[in-house]
């Protein structure tokens, strides 16, 4: 594959997932979070269940240990990550919720740090701080966050952070999984492992999936979308270019997605941010392309 064409499919991946915003929003003025989330994870699941069979072969290697690192990816990094970016909608501009999910390398290198024993510069911890920084005036500006109404933005920002935590620490359990087991198998085990627990939180909250609203208000064509246009589709894109292009590249061929999501809330949804958030957003993208630099391999 030519290295133009690896950089177009991670930008339209970016892209593919900002649309995500236009089903998103709505549905879940009408169907609670974890309902929706649930619906999403098992057509997930049912794309991908052909590799349980496929890949049959890896289940001899399942041990104790794995089966933790299995658990943490799909209940964290699969469905509480996805929850909490879902949730942040509530009380956030979606659109900053998607510009918080940029702190993610900074929280993944971190936990490699800590648990995967990874060695960390300076200039690592310099960066960091930065993005940090920045990605507080993201969120709230020059506005004091813990008064008034901006009580509302930081539990948005809270749930935004959580779900770039999960993600990223996702990231670190998958590494540890990828050394043994077939990438699609982590794959497939993620959203199964992530069915099981959203599904099971649908029915202890909310009493099922609440199909007749689903079927009944057409909101399962938006569903849909979300699922396998702006998630498996766009996933396959991101993974097809990603072998192609440096991490660092990605890093800012990945910017397609905050920077279509802004103006998508922007344009369509009047919902727009203002100058110092973009500012702010500006300098924190550079901190983390830095620090995706630093993380890279020598070449």
């Amino acid at each position: 594959m030519s290295n133009s064409l690896a950089c177009i499919l991670v930008a339209l991946c970016g892209i593919l997932r900002s649309t995500d915003l236009y089903f998103r929003t709505p549905v879940i003025a009408s169907l609670p979070v974890i309902v929706l989330i649930s619906w999403e994870h098992l057509i997930n699941l049912v794309v991908v269940s052909p590799i349980f069979w496929l890949k049959r072969r890896q289940f001899s290697l399942l041990c104790t240990r794995d089966m933790l690192y299995f658990l943490m990816v799909g209940f964290g990094a699969s469905a509480l990550g996805i929850l909490c970016f879902t949730e942040a909608f509530r009380y956030i501009n979606p659109a900053l919720a998607v510009l918080m999910q940029k702190l993610q390398p900074v929280i993944t290198i971190t936990l490699g740090i800590v648990l995967l024993g990874e060695k960390v510069s300076r200039r690592f911890i310099g960066w960091s701080a930065v993005a940090i920084i920045c990605s507080y005036f993201v969120s709230f500006g020059l506005t004091d966050p813990f008064t008034g109404e901006w009580k509302k933005a930081a539990t948005g920002a809270a749930f935004a952070v959580g779900a770039a935590f999960f993600w990223g620490s996702g990231t670190v359990w998958g590494k540890i999984l990828l050394k043994k087991y077939d990438q699609s198998f982590v794959l497939a085990s993620r959203f199964l492992f992530g069915s099981i627990f959203t599904v099971s939180l649908a029915f202890v909250f909310h009493g099922g999936l609440k199909s007749d609203l689903v079927i009944g208000e057409s909101l399962y064509k938006s569903i849909f979308y979300m699922a396998i246009i702006s998630g498996v589709l766009a996933t396959s894109f991101f993974y097809a270019g990603l072998k192609w292009v440096k991490a660092s590249l990605a890093s800012v061929l990945e910017l397609f997605f905050p920077v279509s999501s802004v103006l998508i809330m922007w344009l369509s949804f009047n919902r727009p941010i203002s100058l110092l958030q973009i500012y702010a957003a500006v300098v924190m993208f550079y901190a983390v392309f830095q620090i995706n630099k630093l993380a890279e391999p020598a070449q």
